[in-house]
């Protein structure tokens, strides 16, 4: 039980503390470019420990996911500027619709009635969370609907990828895989380095190193609590209560509240991220 209450405050901390970041004009991309590059050594140590030759395959997933990772946190930083961190994180949520159309069209599931009003769910919530005026008090625009659906179709990919990694049933290439994948992300932002003016400062270094732990944490958490309790529990009871202590901890602390209509959006697709996961 212990790892499945850690779960949800590693994710709510990764909200927070990006939302953090940016109230004290803190780089947000100077972190993250040093959060995969972190990230990517935790996990270099732990394959180091136990390391295992790799399928092909499995590297090169993880080097599409790595891109997948770089480039949803790029749109992520604008997203969380504009709409706050509570429309943030359940605009994320919306990406649970991508693994559930990999199981159905990549290997063959039939999802439950449950699952397909979950679905419904995240279809109605998309234009509730778009026009909420977020933070900003400002107004949809055509170039706000690409980075928001960007947001939504990268995390995707994102969850998808590692729906394809749980599909192998080979928890034994985890080091490597997120090694890979982290890799491959830090590579990205250090690329863009120099477009996002990044500055190796104490306070980016430290956050970025906190923020790796995170990572690395909540991966390993997650593969201890799935030995004790099953996914069906595990993934809507971390997303959901992911996405309530980051509201929360936003309207008490910051006074930072959506609208009625991101209120409403918030608590349809944290409904129907649970739905979608049974």
């Amino acid at each position: 039980m212990f790892y499945l209450l850690l779960i949800p405050a590693f994710y709510a901390f990764q909200n927070i503390a990006a939302r953090h970041l940016q109230r004290v004009s803190l780089n947000l991309y100077a972190v993250g470019a040093f959060t995969y590059l972190f990230s990517a050594c935790i996990y270099g140590g732990l394959y180091a420990l136990h390391p295992l030759p790799v399928p092909p395959h499995v590297r090169l997933v993880a080097l599409a996911l790595g891109v997948l990772y770089a480039v949803t946190y790029l749109l992520f930083v604008p997203t969380l500027a504009d709409r706050g961190v509570s429309v943030m994180a359940a605009l994320c949520q919306l990406s649970a619709l991508f693994p559930m159309a990999g199981a159905i069209l990549i290997w063959h599931e039939a999802p439950t009635l449950v699952r397909w009003i979950g679905a419904g769910l995240c279809l109605v919530a998309m234009p509730l969370l778009g026009l909420d005026q977020g933070i900003t008090d400002t107004s949809l625009t055509w170039r706000k609907i690409l980075t928001f659906a960007g947001l939504v179709v990268f995390n995707g990919g994102v969850l998808l990828s590692f729906k394809w990694f749980e599909q192998l049933d080979q928890p034994q290439y985890l080091n490597a895989f997120m090694l890979t994948t982290f890799g491959v992300a830090a590579v990205v932002m250090a690329a863009l380095w120099p477009f996002y003016r990044g500055v190796a400062t104490r306070p980016v270094l430290g956050w970025g190193l906190a923020c790796a732990l995170c990572y690395a944490g909540a991966a390993l958490f997650i593969v201890q609590a799935l030995r004790h309790f099953e996914g069906v529990v595990v993934f809507p009871f971390a997303e959901a209560t992911a996405v309530a202590m980051t509201v929360a901890f936003a309207a008490f602390v910051w006074r930072e509240t959506p609208g009625k209509l991101g209120f409403t959006g918030i608590v349809i697709v944290t409904i129907a991220a649970v739905l979608i996961n049974l």
